[in-house]
């Protein structure tokens, strides 16, 4: 393979390759953008199911619990708990105290999910209180009960009338002034208990364990490479499944500044304000679902009870898909990487065999052209094609006013080295005088080989006679010099050199090809094996 058919090979190699390459990147990229956009939006619709449903699920949770404590008011009620205070006979006080006590135990244990419930006089101190520890219900003994006046849930339900009930803000149970350990995420459920005159005579509360709550909400996740979190109103994570050491941070000194604004800095001010919708990062998708007090209204739909300060339980349901987490957006991603890598090798493939075919073309194409155009032993233009481009020359010489030297070469004595050496000595002998011609004139001249031993070239570009005088000499010499036409025989091969210049519009190909003849012929009557070179005046 020649330089130039390399060249040829790789050019077209590279062209096709990159053809095809653009071809199969466009249309992995289409399919690659649509099946993201795809996931994207299963995604979306997805997190938003998924979070409506955990915000019905909430309500409903916090929504049983709220009408459990309004009960349980309702049956110390009419159990008069509120006498064990006014009772003057201390075995009707232990009656009483032992039939609410019963009432209490007979609730935890069948719930499950009371941390504790409690009834408190109007001083805060604990009348009754059934704890629940590993799965059993139990009274308090009178001597470990504590007076909870201090406590923030104590003087809101305090404050309550009748039918109304306080839901405290999520946060971790404490006992003695100590967040109790391990921890026990806990909401609790107040109600004010009235006589039978309407007075308030106490308030019951609810403990409930959240951790119930919260392993409920984790039943709803559907994928791995997302997290799920619940915020309260300042985004204190409640909840956080990928991160469960930054929750209840603000109960903790050292933690305070962990909140989903700072996880999510360039998000804060859309989470801050977004009430129920999803936003699209580079990143991700987020998904919120606010949960409770919405521009202060009550946050679950009782008919028959009012909730104090509903906004402790305004919560947000917050989801973050991250792409590179997600098993639905990193496999088609996945799968087009490894489609563009068969891309890749299809394209070198296709690219080599068309370039090969391509080629084989050209060589083909190109060797038609040579046999048209070119003398097969000397590789030098036949006589049609040295014509043709000899009129484009001299067409030229006209529009340029340059001058034209047209130069004919004719052997001497060459049918005597086919008779006595034979042709294929006379083939070596053809082929010394077209490299002599290459080597002297160079191979961007026009020359041709014009039938048997006549040779010819056309020198242009201002050429004038002492430069083609000076050029057919030397090629005389290197003619001359004695060449090996067969094994063992050498010979000096002789010629006639004749030429013709003419310029500008003087230039005829007639005329030029006739005089550079009669010159040829000239050197053959002078002796033979010399060179004259003729112009319109005069010769040389």
């Amino acid at each position: 393979m020649t330089t130039s058919d390399l060249k040829f090979f790789f050019t077209r190699f590279i062209i096709i390759f990159l053809i095809f390459m653009m071809m199969f990147f466009a249309i992995f990229y289409y399919d690659a953008k649509k099946e993201l956009e795809t996931s994207k939006s299963n995604i979306k619709a997805e997190q938003k199911a998924l979070l409506e449903g955990k915000k019905d699920y909430i309500e409903a949770v916090i929504g049983a619990v709220v009408k459990e404590t309004a009960l349980l008011a309702d049956l110390l009620r009419q159990q008069e708990v509120y006498q064990t205070e006014s009772k003057p006979n201390l075995q009707s006080k232990r009656t009483t105290h032992n039939q609410v006590s019963k009432t209490l135990v007979s609730m935890s244990q069948r719930k499950e999910i009371y941390d504790q419930i409690r009834y408190l006089d109007l001083d805060g101190n604990e009348v009754v209180r059934v704890n629940f520890n590993n799965g059993q219900a139990t009274v308090v003994p009178q001597a470990q009960l504590q007076n909870k006046a201090h406590r923030y849930y104590f003087k809101k339900a305090k404050q309550l009338d009748c039918n109304q009930v306080y839901v405290s803000p999520l946060d971790l149970n404490i006992e003695h002034g100590v967040i109790e350990m391990p921890h026990k995420p806990t909401i609790r459920m107040s109600a004010p208990v009235f006589d039978q005159h309407g007075n308030k005579r106490g308030i019951v509360i609810i403990n409930y364990l959240a951790s119930y709550l919260m392993d409920g909400l984790r039943l709803f996740n559907l994928n791995s490479g997302t997290n799920y979190m619940l915020v309260n109103q300042d985004g204190y994570y409640l909840f956080n499944e990928l991160e469960p050491d930054s929750e209840f941070a603000f109960m903790f000194k050292d933690k305070l500044d962990l909140t989903v604004y700072s996880q999510f800095p360039s998000l804060a001010k859309q989470i801050q304000q977004t009430v129920s919708g999803q936003f699209e990062t580079e990143d991700g998708i987020m998904t919120i679902e606010s949960v409770g007090s919405i521009n202060n209204q009550s946050p679950y739909c009782f008919r028959d009870y009012h909730l104090s300060n509903s906004d402790t339980t305004a919560w947000k349901i917050i989801s973050y898909a991250e792409f590179a987490k997600r098993v639905d957006v990193k496999n088609p991603l996945s799968r087009h990487d490894t489609l563009m890598r068969i891309g890749v090798l299809l394209s070198l493939t296709l690219a080599y065999f068309m370039a090969k075919y391509q080629l084989r073309q050209h060589q083909d194409n190109q060797r038609i052209y040579d046999l048209a155009h070119y003398d097969f032993l000397t590789q030098l233009l036949n006589r049609g094609a040295f014509q043709t481009e000899l009129e484009s020359l001299i067409q030229s010489a006209r529009k340029t006013q340059t001058s034209l030297c047209l130069i004919y070469i004719d052997l001497d004595d060459f049918k005597g080295i086919n008779d006595e050496h034979g042709h294929a000595a006379g083939d070596k002998a053809l082929i010394h005088v077209a490299q002599a011609m290459k080597n002297v004139f160079g191979e961007q001249i026009t020359m041709g080989r014009l039938g048997g031993d006549e040779f010819a070239v056309i020198l242009q570009d201002n050429a004038n006679s002492e430069y083609a005088k000076h050029h057919a000499s030397a090629l005389l010499e290197l003619v001359q010099r004695p060449t090996e036409v067969a094994q063992n025989v050498c010979l000096q091969i002789n010629a006639s050199i004749g030429g013709y210049l003419c310029s500008g519009d003087n230039c005829e190909q007639e005329e030029l090809m006739h005089n550079a003849d009669l010159a040829m012929y000239q050197a053959k009557k002078s002796g033979k094996n010399r060179v004259i070179i003729t112009d319109s005046s005069a010769e040389v």
